[in-house]
């Protein structure tokens, strides 16, 4: 990243990160960085859900939580419900 860049990526964690709180009412997030390559990346804000806690707190639970998603909650009233959250969240963003 370039320094100005640098400056102001923790300001659009703490954006987006307000705005799950407050526009999706998510309590807690996991935030995690990955980098795989020398030249990027990731940064990860995981939300955390109650229907999470039986498989743990810990970062090692991420995993298990996305394999668990990806099998028993791919339906289609999740998909519409995941696109009205990406919906409210681009709207709390764009008017703050």
């Amino acid at each position: 990243m370039a320094d100005d860049e640098l400056l102001e990526f923790p300001r659009v964690l703490k954006f987006v990160r307000e705005g799950m709180r407050y526009a999706l009412d998510v309590d807690e997030a996991y935030l995690f960085q990955n980098e795989d390559s020398a030249h990027h990346f990731h940064m990860w804000m995981f939300p955390r859900y109650d229907w999470m806690e039986r498989f743990g707190r810990k970062i090692q639970s991420v995993r298990p939580i996305m394999e668990y998603a990806r099998k028993e909650l791919k339906t289609p009233q999740n998909i519409e419900e995941v696109k009205r959250s990406i919906n409210v969240l681009k709207g709390y963003l764009a008017s703050s």
